[in-house]
């Protein structure tokens, strides 16, 4: 995809009319976080909602809209989404269906001890990272475990 494009699709991603005004991490979410078309309705909501909220900052317990963290997004994208997830890490694990990492699909939750993110498709996750990068998308490298919420 042309950069040009690229830019041209997030400025309708997120509302914006000039390049100014989309995130500097924007180019690499078009091209590497556009929902799957093959994944479930529910998971492709999850992950745009994920998505868009690239850019915003961490806090510490923060469930939206202006500040997340990790499982804070994840229970709020699959919210968006229409269904309910628990509110800590742990918890998370706890209730979902567990998946082997092999075998994840966009919008599946990714564990690694005390964090999880939204897997985005194509090697990439959505995370709440920590209070200096705040939401991201990054390669969704050695998760210890994945888990499918039931949509």
């Amino acid at each position: 995809m042309k950069r040009a494009t690229a830019v041209l699709l997030l400025a309708g991603l997120w509302g914006c009319s000039s390049r100014r005004q989309i995130p500097k991490n924007a180019l690499v979410l078009r091209a590497h976080v556009a929902p799957e078309p093959s994944a479930p309705e529910a998971a492709r909501a999850a992950v745009a909602f994920a998505a868009a909220q690239i850019g915003k900052p961490y806090c510490w317990g923060g469930g939206g809209p202006g500040c997340f963290d990790c499982s804070g997004l994840a229970q709020a994208a699959w919210s968006y989404a229409g269904v309910r997830l628990p509110r800590t890490s742990h918890d998370i694990a706890d209730s979902l269906d567990e998946v082997p990492v092999v075998d994840v699909r966009a919008g599946d939750i990714l564990w690694w001890p005390g964090h999880v993110g939204i897997y985005a498709g194509s090697g990439w996750v959505i995370d709440a990272l920590d209070s200096q990068h705040g939401v991201v998308v990054r390669p969704a490298v050695d998760p210890y475990r994945a888990f499918r919420p039931r949509a």
